[in-house]
């Protein structure tokens, strides 16, 4: 019988309208997903995805690289998994570029083969990365800049994510220059005052700070006893971030925008981080991904993934060192609480179970999600 072969790979946008909301960074409007399907001989297909969380990305232009992408991949193995990352990143890297849309694109493909692998095995993603935890705790992502917003209204959704969501850690966003330092140790005292003592804070500013304004910024923090300060500083200010460290009572996260294991080889180098937001959807998939969680746990590390909840929570319970799930809870985006099945929900202790469905262990609704095609 021959091996089971790529047949073909489907590419498809959508997306959805709701109320803008923005970081230290950028502005997020209009909810989006990039989906990709990858069908074989054997009559069984994968899904993956890129989007279905807060973060607006050019998805429009991913279908190119699909097309670009197809030929190189139909008639391949899609558990080579580690091969197809090898010709159509790291040989591709003189023609597409080391690390972007592309990349993302690589990654959607490959979780599509991640998902394939687990479906043809009748075992989950997370059981095939190790399946280390079977339930891990979350932290609600949310606390972004809205029109109308004031300090009252921080306060309310935070409270809102302890008292009824079960959250026992919240982030909020800092870091934008409209609202400037001020303002924002004014909002990360609100938030401390609503969530209480006994509820972790963590505070996010997308790498809108230079040098000296995370360095006083990481000062007050520890005033609020804030879990962690992700993304203070540009990402490659591998420098910077020593810097910062070295004078911070508070945790240094990042690695939500790092694509290879050179970049999270070298903030370990410069001893700048002590938590790794490795995302599956940037970096190429779970190859890659898995690989980093190994290089942060020989390292001392944790990791918490960022981004789209369904994706990472297998490889944050996988790995021995998965600390935290970001979770982003239906308030965030109405449609996206839709549109995943199951639905994942805070327990009662602020944890997730982790499903063992074969492959991914979540469907996405094509019911609904097919209302907002637009390519």
């Amino acid at each position: 019988m021959p091996e089971i072969q790529i047949t073909e790979v489907i590419s498809e946008v959508f997306e959805w309208e709701r109320p803008a909301v923005w970081n230290g960074s950028h502005i997020y409007g209009y909810g989006s997903l990039h989906k990709v399907t990858v069908r074989t001989n054997e009559g069984v297909s994968g899904v993956g995805w890129n989007g279905g969380t807060a973060a607006v990305r050019p998805q429009r232009l991913m279908p190119g690289f699909v097309d670009y992408y197809r030929p190189l991949l139909v008639g391949r193995n899609p558990f080579d998994t580690g091969e197809l990352i090898t010709d159509l990143w790291e040989k591709q890297i003189k023609i597409l570029g080391a690390s972007g849309l592309h990349t993302q694109v690589l990654a959607a493909i490959v979780i599509a083969c991640w998902d394939i692998r687990g479906k043809v095995a009748g075992r989950s993603v997370h059981e095939l990365l190790g399946g280390e935890k079977k339930r891990i705790r979350a932290y609600i992502a949310g606390g972004y800049y809205a029109a109308g917003k004031g300090l009252s209204e921080l306060a309310d959704e935070v409270r809102y994510n302890v008292e009824a969501l079960h959250a026992t850690a919240v982030k909020i966003k800092i870091g934008d220059p409209e609202a400037g330092f001020a303002e924002d140790i004014r909002r990360i005292a609100a938030a401390r005052e609503a969530i209480g003592p006994e509820v972790d804070l963590l505070v996010d500013a997308n790498c809108a700070c230079d040098l000296d304004t995370a360095i006083a910024f990481a000062r007050e923090l520890a005033e609020y006893d804030v879990y962690w300060f992700e993304e203070p500083l540009p990402i490659y200010d591998f420098e910077g971030h020593r810097r910062l460290a070295e004078v911070s009572e508070v945790k240094i996260a990042v690695g939500e925008n790092y694509y290879s294991k050179t970049d999270f080889k070298s903030i370990i180098a410069h001893q700048g981080a002590a938590v790794f937001n490795v995302d599956v959807a940037i970096c190429p998939g779970y190859d890659v991904a898995r690989e980093v969680a190994a290089l942060a746990e020989e390292a001392g590390l944790t990791i918490v993934p960022h981004g789209c909840q369904e994706l990472q929570l297998p490889l944050v319970a996988g790995v021995a060192n998965g600390e935290m799930l970001e979770y982003y809870p239906p308030e965030v985006d109405p449609i996206r609480g839709d549109l995943f099945a199951p639905r994942l929900l805070l327990e009662a202790d602020g944890m997730v179970t982790v499903p063992d469905r074969p492959g991914i262990g979540f469907e996405i609704n094509d019911e609904l999600l097919g209302r907002y095609r637009v390519m």
